[in-house]
């Protein structure tokens, strides 16, 4: 299957994954803080605005498909170390998080029309807390792909492109994002040999692939700001040309060293995942009671803040009692011991 040839690769040919998942994480981030920003000062920032409404139609497409492209290995191995690496992976941090943010919710006071009660705890299992779904999303998409790895690629391919264009509403964060996303993940898988050969044309070719992807991106503005975006099919192709882009540049600046500190929190992007919503609120409502009125100033240093807070807030507390936070404890393992220093990844578990 293609998809095994994703573990054929050097190191040096998957530099830019890093790079991708730090480019996801920064864009999910400034999302959410761009629209906390406009509830607090009535209005959305300017640029940060656009940026966000930009980036939606390829911001959790590219994840997917990064996250689908080293599946191969676990669909297709140890069924116990599959449970563990993502099942009861995703879990532990889905159940813990959702816990955590749910409950600092009810106790400190916010502004918010979003009113939480302590039936959010109890929907947990069935409704997905704000952005902790992703963490459940994946969960269901390996699930199901180690479930249909029998499968003709082509039925479980035209299955989830049917259910993309089915359009479905039901309110159920689970049911409509499975229907939304899953087409995302299952490309990643699929189509791991063609994505790594774009990555490797890109750097063969940095100013065609420059070109290329400056093109795209315009189309993706254009498509996106003519409000044909609501069109399903055009939705589409903008997730494509939007990931594919991102894709053709990480890559070349992979290549060129210019990529390490996106890599850097790439590699640090559960734990921002997790946890940014803390920072980002923080920040943000003591820029605005000191004053500041600039939706993308405050927006800029919120982002910044709510990306960096994580990562040191992890290096501050793994290895003490506190670690079980951002690294799952032995005994919510049904294989090997963590690592003594251990790096989690969002697409690979642990």
């Amino acid at each position: 299957m293609a998809a095994a040839t994703a573990f054929d690769v050097s190191k040096q040919r998957i530099d830019w994954i890093d790079m991708a998942k730090g480019l996801t994480i920064i864009l999910v981030v400034m999302e959410h803080t761009t629209a906390g920003v406009g509830v607090a000062i009535g209005h959305l920032p300017l640029l940060f605005g656009a940026l966000a409404e930009f980036a939606k139609p390829f911001r959790m497409p590219l994840f997917f498909l990064v996250a689908g492209l080293f599946a191969y290995k676990a669909l297709y191995g140890d069924l116990r170390k599959f449970i563990d690496g993502k099942i009861i992976h995703f879990a532990y941090f889905y159940l813990l998080w959702s816990v955590i943010q749910i409950g600092l919710k009810i106790a400190i006071p916010h502004a918010s029309n979003w009113q939480v009660t302590y039936v959010d705890l109890l929907m947990i299992p069935i409704q997905p807390f704000a952005v902790l779904w992703f963490i459940y999303s994946l969960a269901m998409f390996f699930a199901t792909m180690r479930l249909l790895r029998s499968a003709r690629p082509i039925f479980v391919f035209f299955v989830a492109l049917a259910l993309y264009f089915a359009n479905i509403e039901t309110g159920w964060m689970l049911i409509d994002e499975f229907a939304w996303r899953f087409i995302w993940f299952v490309t990643g898988v699929y189509g791991a040999k063609q994505i790594f050969d774009l990555a490797d044309w890109a750097r063969a070719r940095p100013l065609h692939a420059i070109g290329l992807a400056t093109i795209m991106l315009a189309c993706v503005a254009t498509v996106v700001f003519s409000r044909l975006i609501d069109i399903r099919g055009l939705e589409m192709l903008m997730g494509v040309a939007g990931a594919g882009s991102a894709i053709a540049l990480v890559s070349i600046a992979a290549s060129a060293n210019l990529g390490a500190p996106l890599a850097y929190v790439g590699r640090h992007s559960l734990y921002i995942f997790l946890s940014f919503f803390l920072p980002m609120a923080a920040m943000r409502t003591g820029l605005v009671r000191l004053g500041l009125d600039n939706g993308d100033v405050i927006t800029l240093v919120t982002t910044i803040f709510a990306v960096v807070a994580p990562i040191v807030a992890y290096r501050l507390v793994v290895n003490t009692p506190l670690d079980f936070l951002f690294v799952r404890p032995d005994r919510c393992r049904l294989t090997s011991p963590r690592p003594h220093a251990p790096k989690i990844m969002v697409a690979a578990g642990d």
